[in-house]
């Protein structure tokens, strides 16, 4: 990756970041309380549902290196994917019908509360 690569992105990083979770979380079919059951795994602390909202809504948090890292191993993925924005699904543009999954990202439509 390079400098223009990074900044060819028209989102702060913090969001790109964000975002990139978001999708990978979605892909895991994790809620947001999985998620941060998930993240304590990785971290020994636990998040939750309400931190794990705001880590993926743009500019709601800041993201320290530390919780870069470990966002890269709670979604198996090279450090480096986070820093740039992630191709969305070519069959459901990562947000498929209300009570579907797509087959192929895994994308999970958000359930109604």
């Amino acid at each position: 990756m390079t400098e223009q690569t990074l900044a060819a992105s028209p989102l702060p990083l913090a969001d790109v970041i964000s975002a990139n979770v978001r999708i990978l979380r979605r892909r895991k079919r994790w809620t947001q309380e999985q998620a941060g059951q998930e993240w304590e795994t990785v971290t020994g602390r636990a998040v939750s549902a309400q931190t794990w909202y705001a880590l993926e809504r743009p500019g709601g948090r800041a993201w320290t290196a530390d919780d870069i890292e470990a966002a890269a191993d709670l979604f198996d993925v090279e450090l480096v994917a986070l820093l740039v924005p992630l191709d969305t699904c070519a069959q459901c543009d990562d947000q498929p019908p209300a009570g579907f999954i797509c087959s192929t990202c895994g994308a999970e439509a958000p359930r109604k509360a």
